[in-house]
């Protein structure tokens, strides 16, 4: 503060103000100053302590914001900091001079202010010469009087500080009753007041355990929230309230000390406000899916005697896990999201994110266990996942046969192949056989037994399908009658052998065999005399229904009559047909005996071919007719009649038919079968003639084909020992073939086709229908000899299904055909299992086709081990595509879809790996070289050898196929051998090469001393044999080391490769004459054709008269189909 000071002024002129005068002024100038001072120091406390109970009453409601109570605290502090300062300004700074003191007092004292306002301008104003001193000086002591009568403390203008002093006075002694009464508010209150930005927590009455922060809920389930109240909370209101964003209110009441709010399921995220009293909660609220198990896995180390080291993965997600007892297993399971926590049965498990782990978990009784688990946000799974966990026993394993008949007739030098199958489920150890004499007082007083061991098995093989063999010579078992059963170990300590069914085999020596083999011919003759006498029966009553006049077989009751004569024929037909069949199994048993009589075997091959044409074609042609005469119209619906020149081709003729290529003999007349036969065959007639028939003065041009005839192959008119396979390949053109006579030589395997990519077609002429068939008197006898051992030859060769890799792709060909034919056979396609009659049928496919699977892997198993032997582009590109392709397990697959009825699936794939197969098997042949160009026909008269050794030679490859079976067979059982067993049985192996090397040599010597040795051809043959002699003897050092492995079944698959080789024909018709019945049946046994059985056909159902029993060996049947309907499978023109 300032006080104005008159100028002193050196001169006279200078007045001065009185000074009591002066000091009343100042004396009001500080009381306006004090008054107004305060006035603004007491509003500025009336505003923060206003701002202060506006935080604290805020707080009672709500959770104030920082932002609005720091809002609040400028309020109150605008007096303090604007209002005040402006009060200074406007009452101390603006009136610090007495003029400025004089112009307040007019609030007051208006007269007496202007009269001091003007004395003070006097004396501060300089006088001039013109004013009276004297007069200035009595006008100062004029209005000092003046001021000293009046009261200057009462002229303050507008004084309201008692006022003030009573505004900010009330609040704060409401704010000092607050510390004393609620010190605890009244401090938090301040605290948030002054010091807005910080995060103090609000102070409430009633008090609330725990924060808020986020809070993750069930998704779309109702959940509940708890508010606790402070032990020592001063409020505890009756109830609280809870909403969740623009929901309805949900209302709780107080239990004890806790609110539980029951909230409705939610979707979308939220806040969820609390309302307990004064006390004030947000809660955010995210609702989230439930931790849930993606997989459930547990890992199984099971006991330690079955040799599995490796912990094995079970899914466990189905809520059952079967062990074996004495396993142990850790449950390993993967969550949705990373986990925070879990339990198994109340103990915690370790949990790495989402990854949860237990303790290993012993498997003695049957146990249930709970696992229950939480993720991060503190979700649990709706329920516990259960397990229970069964402890099981250690079944035994089964064990039974495949391919192997019960009651089997087999000689004692035989070798018979068959499969084992034995499974457990937790792997088999050791496959063998057992087999034990049926004792008899007489017979068989002291019988033999023994046992070998076929196989030995693997920790982890389950299921094992393995080729045994039985050999009574080589097992050093006397001829006797047998029980043969399978035995299969698995590796509990212990365990007795698991056993099949006891099969009964009884071995014969030749001798036996043939008297056997002579007591089952008699049978059979029985039964087919009975057929005969049938037949007989049918043909009187036929003869009876031809005598009745027409109009009588229009009566219905004839014609019921005809419908059950050919009902009988049929039924009849099928029960000669079932003996056919039957008499083929016989001759195949013949075949193995060498005490068998050739001339025997010509004739019953004979009678054979005999009664299957008659059960063919006869019969039924028979039944045909008749049937057709029964649907015939009657009289009034006759046809109108024909010329007699002109006989009707739907009628019967009287009289037999003419022969083929002439004119009627007696002694075709006398050949014929049964009744007469009143139509000749369907094409006879257009047959071009035999040259070995005399014709009646017919005369053909033979170096030009017939006009609209089809080019044919010329048939060579030497039997020779050929085995066409089956195949895919169309019918070609066969070109300006040479007519090719003799050439009997080793075994041969063709495949029909040239196997060239791209053959261009001959549009010009092909071969005559038919060339003339020059034979040779030197070739007349060998023919003969050849007529009565080609049955023995030709059985043998069809009966080698298991030998080259041609032949044993195209034989698992057929057997996928097999399975696919079978497979359409089946009803139960689109229905369930247990809708389904068929599913014992499908188990039957199924296990076929894993038994498919397992001969194919076999197949290229020997394939790599004969290719690492003999390098070849050919073998090299199928086993890429079998590798690739992965052939084996994808056939195996065919099983689990035949399980699950899958049938067209399943049918498509059989057929589609039927042609793949076949597709493998010519791609092993070389393609035939392009045919050379057309000329004139030619005649090429080849060598022959004899049949004897061609016989011999087929012996000799039947035996290689034995050993390699039963080399395979010990290679299987060798983990399970001493090393002294093993070496035992591979010498002895050794030993029966070495046998089957001298034999080869023997045959090189005989070929060696014919009389046309140099021929060309004889010396391939003879090439052949040597080679396959040498072959032999490495495979008798390889097996005398010992060695079962790859690398001997290589070389015995070369021996067997060499001997039989595989080569084409070109695919085109055959043409040959129609025989008489006169004509020996084996005359064309050497033409052995199966190439129909790699198609499937329709199959139309049949009576089932004389099918029942058992069905043949697949290799038997395919054999003897082919040998047999040799006969009808050429072209017949």
């Amino acid at each position: 503060m300032s006080q104005t000071q008159p100028n002193q002024q050196s001169g006279q002129d200078q007045v001065s103000l009185p000074s009591r005068m002066t000091d009343a002024l100042k004396q009001y100038r500080k009381r306006v100053w004090t008054i107004k001072l305060a006035e603004g120091a007491l509003a500025a406390i009336f505003g923060l302590v206003i701002s202060y109970f506006g935080v604290f009453g805020l707080d009672r409601l709500v959770d104030t914001p920082a932002l609005l109570r720091g809002g609040i605290l400028a309020v109150g502090m605008v007096g303090m900091v604007i209002l005040f300062p402006i009060k200074y300004h406007n009452w101390v700074w603006r009136h610090r001079r007495l003029d400025g003191v004089a112009k307040l007092l007019r609030h007051k004292f208006p007269r007496l202010s202007d009269h001091v306002l003007a004395i003070v301008e006097l004396a501060r104003s300089d006088s001039d010469q013109s004013s009276s001193r004297t007069l200035i000086e009595a006008a100062m002591r004029q209005v000092d009087a003046e001021v000293a009568k009046h009261n200057l403390k009462d002229a303050v203008p507008h004084p309201r500080h008692l006022r003030w002093a009573w505004a900010a006075g009330i609040p704060l002694i409401l704010f000092m009753v607050g510390m004393l009464l609620v010190p605890d508010a009244s401090r938090n209150a301040l605290a948030r007041w002054l010091i807005p930005w910080r995060n103090v927590e609000r102070y409430t009455f009633a008090q609330l355990e725990g924060e808020t922060g986020l809070q993750v809920v069930a998704y779309a389930e109702p959940f509940s929230v708890e508010a606790h109240l402070k032990d020592k909370s001063p409020w505890k209101p009756v109830s609280g309230e809870a909403r969740y964003t623009d929901q309805a209110p949900i209302v709780a009441a107080l239990e004890g000390a806790t609110y539980r709010f029951q909230i409705p399921p939610q979707t979308k995220d939220g806040h969820l406000t609390l309302r307990v009293g004064d006390a004030r909660r947000s809660i955010l609220v995210e609702p989230k899916l439930r931790p849930e198990l993606t997989e459930f896995v547990a890992q199984v180390q099971l006991p330690t005697y079955l040799e599995r080291p490796d912990m094995e993965m079970k899914d466990v997600r189905g809520g059952v896990l079967a062990l074996v007892k004495g396993s142990t297993a850790i449950l390993e399971a993967i969550a949705t999201r990373e986990l925070a926590q879990a339990v198994l049965d109340d103990r915690s498990q370790r949990v790495d994110g989402q990854r949860i782990t237990t303790e290993p978990i012993s498997a003695d009784t049957k146990t249930q266990v709970r696992l229950m688990w939480w993720d991060r946000f503190g979700l649990a799974t709706r329920e516990p996942q259960v397990l229970w966990i069964e402890a099981i026993d250690d079944e035994a394993p089964t064990v039974g046969f495949n391919k192997l008949k019960n009651n089997q007739v087999i000689l004692s030098n035989e070798v018979i192949a068959f499969e084992i199958h034995a499974r457990d489920d937790f792997g088999v150890k050791r496959i063998g056989l057992e087999w034990e004499g049926l004792q008899h007082s007489i017979s068989n007083p002291n019988p033999s037994s023994g046992e070998k061991t076929v196989s030995a098995g693997a920790p982890t093989a389950e299921a094992m399908t393995v080729a045994a063999t039985f050999s009574a010579e080589r097992e050093n078992v006397r001829p006797q009658s047998l029980r043969l059963r399978s035995f299969a170990e698995d590796y509990l300590p212990g365990r007795e052998r698991a056993y099949s069914p006891y099969l009964v085999l009884h071995i014969l020596t030749p001798l036996e065999h043939l008297k056997w083999l002579t007591d089952q011919l008699s049978l059979w003759v029985n039964a087919a005399q009975e057929v005969h006498d049938k037949e007989l029966q049918l043909n009187q009553v036929n003869r009876e229904l031809r005598n009745l006049p027409p109009e009588a077989l229009d009566d219905p009751a004839q014609r019921k009559r005809l419908q059950s004569q050919a009902a009988a024929e049929r039924a009849n037909a099928a029960r000669l047909d079932s003996l056919v069949g039957i008499g083929k199994q016989l001759v195949e048993e013949a075949t193995k005996n060498q005490e068998f009589e050739p001339d025997q075997l010509k004739l019953w091959v004979e009678i054979l071919k005999k009664l299957e044409e008659i059960a063919g074609e006869r019969m039924p042609s028979i039944a045909a007719l008749l049937a057709q005469a029964a649907d015939a119209p009657g009289q009034t619906e006759a046809i109108p009649p024909t010329e007699p020149s002109k006989p009707s081709k739907d009628l019967p003729a009287e009289g037999p038919p003419s022969p083929p290529g002439g004119k009627p003999t007696d002694l075709e007349k006398a050949d014929k079968y049964g009744p007469d036969r009143v139509n000749p065959l369907e094409g006879l007639d257009k047959i071009p003639e035999d040259p070995n028939i005399p014709a009646g003065g017919v005369n053909v041009d033979r170096s030009e084909q017939p006009d609209g005839k089809p080019a044919y192959v010329p048939v060579n008119p030497t039997p020779s020992v050929l085995d066409f396979e089956s195949g895919f390949n169309k019918s070609e053109k066969a070109g300006q073939a040479p007519q090719v006579v003799g050439g009997l030589g080793i075994p041969v395997t063709t495949l029909k086709g040239s196997g060239r990519d791209d053959e261009e077609e001959d549009t010009s002429a092909t071969t005559t229908a038919e060339l003339v068939i020059l034979a040779v008197r030197e070739q007349q006898e060998l023919l003969d000899a050849f007529a009565e051992l080609a049955a023995d030859m030709n059985k043998l060769l069809m009966g080698f299904e298991n030998s080259t890799f041609v032949k044993r792709l195209k034989a698992a060909s057929r057997r996928q055909i097999d399975i696919a034919v079978d497979l359409n056979n089946l009803d139960g396609f689109g229905l369930q299992d247990i809708a389904s009659d068929e599913k014992s049928s499908r188990t039957r496919l199924a296990k076929r086709e894993v038994a498919e699977s397992e001969t194919v892997y076999t197949i290229f198993q020997d394939m790599v081990a004969y290719a690492e032997r003999r390098p070849s582009q050919n073998y090299s590109r199928v086993m890429d595509e079998m590798q690739n392709i992965g052939v084996s397990y994808q056939i195996q697959d065919m099983a689990t879809a035949i399980n699950q009825n899958f049938i067209g699936q399943s049918t498509i794939e059989a057929e589609f790996w039927a042609d793949t197969l076949d597709r493998w098997a010519e791609q092993l042949v070389d393609p035939l070289p392009p045919p050379p160009p057309a000329g004139e026909l030619q005649l090429v008269i080849l060598p022959n050898l004899p049949p004897a050794i061609i016989l011999e030679v087929l012996r000799i490859i039947n035996g290689e196929i034995q050993l390699r079976e039963e080399t395979r067979e010990v290679e299987q059982a060798k983990k399970a051998l001493t090393a002294e067993e093993y070496s035992k049985r591979s010498k002895s192996l050794s030993e029966t090469q070495k046998k089957l090397a001298s034999d080869t040599r023997e045959v090189a010597a005989k070929i060696r001393a014919l009389p046309n040795a140099g021929e060309r051809l004889i010396q391939a043959q003879l090439q052949k044999v040597t080679k396959a002699a040498v072959v032999m003897d490495e495979v008798q050092e390889i097996l005398s080391q010992p060695d079962t492995g790859p690398k001997a079944i290589a070389a015995i698959t070369e021996v067997i490769e060499i001997l039989l080789e595989t080569r084409r024909i070109p695919n085109a018709p055959t043409v040959m004459k129609a025989p008489p019945t006169s004509s020996p049946a084996l005359r064309l046994l050497g033409l052995g054709d199966d190439s129909s059985k790699a198609f499937i056909e329709n199959r139309v159902p049949r009576q089932a008269t004389g099918k029942a029993g058992r069905i043949l060996p697949e290799e038997f049947r395919q054999g003897l189909d082919a040998y047999f309907d040799a006969l009808e499978g050429k072209k017949i023109e």
